[in-house]
């Protein structure tokens, strides 16, 4: 097991201590970690967990920001939209783009 994978797999078992009612004094006696590291590892717990299903699923490692559509129909909608206005020439400014996209939505 690599030492990165040891940290996060370390970090992850912080977060589940924590949620099972350990305090943050605890932790960070148990695992040798000043007060400040447990509570950065907490706040950016849906980040670490989240890196996590990702890795556990096959997707690449090498991605810094992983995006997920909640409605690709609506998606599709408002590029397509996107797509015929700048084809005709027309020019879409953020607002105009919003107000559709509210508008479709």
């Amino acid at each position: 097991m690599s030492q990165l994978n040891k940290k996060n797999q370390q970090k992850l078992q912080v977060i589940e201590y924590f949620k099972n009612g350990m305090k943050n004094k605890d932790l960070s006696e148990k695992y040798k970690m000043h007060h400040s590291a447990i509570s950065k590892i907490i706040h950016n717990s849906k980040i670490l967990q989240h890196k996590e299903t990702m890795e556990k699923y096959g997707a690449n490692k090498n991605v810094l920001r992983y995006s997920s559509v909640h409605d690709s129909l609506f998606e599709k909608c408002t590029f397509l939209w996107f797509c015929q206005k700048t084809a005709l020439g027309e020019p879409v400014t953020g607002p105009v783009l919003q107000a559709k996209a509210k508008q479709c939505h």
